[in-house]
């Protein structure tokens, strides 16, 4: 019994701390062949300065390496100057509280109480790829419930994850 209900717990935990969602919006009949180069443009940091466990600047260089690194991959090089596409993004959290009722076997013992609370930072990051006439070509738009732990690594996972239809060819209709 203490097994199951063990590895129940160990799912419901599992599940939990890789709770992300990933939006990836563009048009999939675009030609993103055409796209050679990429710079950054605008970046903010939206987390509550109360609530701040790393510095803007840290993030922020996670965001840009792990960009940088998928769009390498994709064929595209980074430049300073003029480029075919501007990557921008903005990126924060902030503390929630969810709670909810435990139902009859989750009392412990010796306790009435059925509630619970639970405490969780919610990180959002929203990546937008614009041309060179600023129209908007691709967009990530992500929300997960994160640690400082493993922040660095859980951008690089939505990064990858975004820009994983990124500049594959177009299915021609026959």
């Amino acid at each position: 019994m203490y097994r199951y209900l063990f590895l129940l717990a160990s799912v419901l935990f599992s599940v939990e701390v890789i709770s992300q969602e990933i939006k990836v919006d563009f048009d999939k009949n675009h030609d993103f062949s055409q796209y050679k180069t990429f710079r950054f443009g605008d970046a903010e940091v939206i987390t509550p300065k109360d609530q701040k466990q790393l510095t803007d600047e840290e993030v922020k260089k996670w965001i840009i390496n792990a960009v940088t690194n998928e769009l390498t991959l994709k064929g595209l090089k980074h430049t300073d100057s003029a480029a075919d596409l501007v990557v921008s993004f903005i990126v924060g959290t902030l503390s929630r509280s969810d709670m909810g009722n435990l139902g009859p076997m989750g009392l412990t013992p010796g306790s009435n109480e059925r509630t619970f609370i639970k405490d969780y930072q919610q990180g959002s990051l929203v990546i937008d790829l614009n041309n060179s006439r600023n129209f908007l070509v691709w967009r990530i738009n992500s929300t997960t419930n994160m640690s400082t732990a493993g922040g660095e690594r859980l951008i690089e996972q939505i990064v990858q994850r975004g820009f994983k239809q990124f500049g594959k060819p177009i299915k021609k209709k026959k």
